[in-house]
């Protein structure tokens, strides 16, 4: 299917839970469910989406739908839905949704800025032509770092906390071991636990 096919599906399957809960109390679905359903096509619906709010489907849209359909792009969204969410803020008749759009666009605005830059670098540059997914997600990560002051900040709160976990846990796992493990040992076990579903390929929990 395609882009525009599967987005459309999305649509149909939104309008159809709607159309179900008419009779009940809460007689609308909740924007984590709309979000959620679009999730299931990943980043393939977003361009779709964007031309829909770019053409102005949001002035139609009640706000657990729309709020739904912002939280998706809050993954999914590139610079191109800037205009549009800059239109919602501006003149959707719901403050949380205004403020909800507000927030992602000047996201994504900033984020434009950052992956022009870190598309200069030759490493992500490298990391692109050879197609490789680890290495571009471990190239582009890196180019983020050089780039954007608060992502070293954030990695070392990570890092620290990680580290904090292992400290606490290692006394008792070095009696019960009798020595032969040392904290090293301990922190990369802990690492691969904490990840081992993205290590694994198997994806999100």
């Amino acid at each position: 299917m395609s882009a525009q096919s599967d987005y459309q599906q999305a649509l149909k399957e939104i309008a159809s839970l709607a159309s179900s809960m008419e009779d009940r109390i809460s007689n609308r679905p909740a924007p984590y469910t709309v979000d959620q359903i679009f999730r299931r096509y990943s980043g393939t619906i977003a361009t779709p989406m964007i031309d829909d709010l770019k053409a102005g489907v949001w002035k139609k849209w009640e706000s657990w739908q729309l709020g739904g359909a912002i939280s998706y792009l809050g993954s999914y969204g590139t610079s191109a839905a800037v205009a549009p969410l800059r239109e919602i803020e501006q003149n959707y008749p719901v403050t949380d949704i205004q403020k909800q759009a507000k927030e992602l666009a000047d996201l994504l605005a900033t984020l434009d800025v950052a992956v022009s830059e870190a598309k200069q670098i030759p490493q992500v540059q490298d990391a692109i032509k050879g197609g490789n997914s680890d290495q571009m997600a471990r190239a582009m990560l890196l180019g983020l770092a050089q780039i954007d002051p608060d992502w070293p900040v954030r990695a070392s709160e990570i890092q620290t906390k990680l580290f904090d976990l292992s400290a606490d846990s290692f006394p008792a796992i070095n009696e019960m071991a009798g020595g032969k493990l040392s904290q090293d040992d301990v922190t990369k076990a802990l690492v691969e636990i904490l990840f081992e579903d993205f290590t694994s390929g198997s994806g999100t929990p």
